[in-house]
């Protein structure tokens, strides 16, 4: 017995607790791998003035020894059709094909990014996304513009603005300020609708009136007050003198223009 124990008690020999089990074994999984390649993820495209929609589409292979089911595919809006082939969509092993997309760009503008979902039925979602770099059309640019202008009205005289709007008025008075201030929007051949003809009123005018609006302009709409004390770029000899340029020049109480004549001409008065 006493052989035994000494036996059992040997060194080198140690018995496990019950009550301190062995640390877990920890084993590495490796990830699944995904069944299918695609040729990008992610694609771009810079589109032209006028161009309607931007149409792309993705390659994928089935690269596993099975098939792969495409379920379904959802896009992140509605201006954002993607289409399979069919639906669903089964690739044998290492079939391929395409899924196309197209963005409609009506009445967009600036840089859009839109995104695909790919839906397997023995896979995660695959997330694609598309890029469209769509340059302002000068009529898009004067939208945005005039709603700028709606809701800041003296941001005409700020930043890169003051280079059409505020440096060309420094040193006139008169006509030359006329066309420097007030012809670039009142006489434009673009004059957003908004925006009146100043020859063809249908109201009485007097200096009292030209120098309200020129000075203060009109709290709410694309009229800025010019007057320096409100923000503006012009004094107040630059202000008379655009008055009397317009009490000049401007009938003082025309007659109102037929509506059929004002269609054919623009608003324009007969010439005479």
């Amino acid at each position: 017995m006493v052989l035994i124990a000494v036996c059992l008690l040997a060194p080198g020999i140690t018995r496990a607790s019950s009550t301190n089990p062995p640390p877990p074994v920890h084993v590495d999984i490796a990830p699944t791998a995904d069944p299918v390649s695609w040729d990008a993820l992610m694609k771009e495209q810079q589109t032209t003035p006028g161009q309607a929609s931007a149409d792309f589409f993705f390659s994928v292979t089935n690269i596993s020894p099975s098939e792969v089911t495409i379920e379904r595919v959802q896009t992140s809006c509605g201006c954002t059709v993607a289409r399979l082939p069919s639906q669903p969509w089964v690739l044998k092993p290492h079939d391929d094909g395409k899924i196309n997309v197209s963005v409609d760009l009506r009445g967009k503008s600036g840089t859009l990014f839109k995104t695909i979902t790919v839906f397997f039925s023995n896979s995660v979602p695959k997330q694609l996304t598309v890029k469209v770099v769509i340059p302002d059309s000068p009529e898009m640019q004067r939208i945005r513009n005039q709603q700028m202008a709606m809701a800041n009205r003296q941001m005409v005289f700020q930043g890169d603005c003051a280079r059409c709007h505020v440096e060309p008025t420094r040193g006139k008075t008169g006509k030359e300020l006329f066309a420097a201030a007030c012809g670039i929007c009142h006489e434009s051949d673009h004059r957003a609708t908004m925006v009146p003809n100043l020859h063809a009123l249908n109201h009485s005018t007097d200096r009292i009136f030209w120098r309200q609006w020129i000075s203060g302009g009109k709290v709410g709409t694309l009229m800025p007050a010019f007057s320096n004390a409100q923000g503006g770029p012009l004094s107040n000899e630059q202000i008379e003198s655009l008055v009397e340029y317009l009490w000049e020049t401007i009938p003082h109480d025309p007659q109102p223009i037929p509506a059929k004549q004002a269609a054919v001409t623009g608003g324009q008065p007969p010439m005479k």
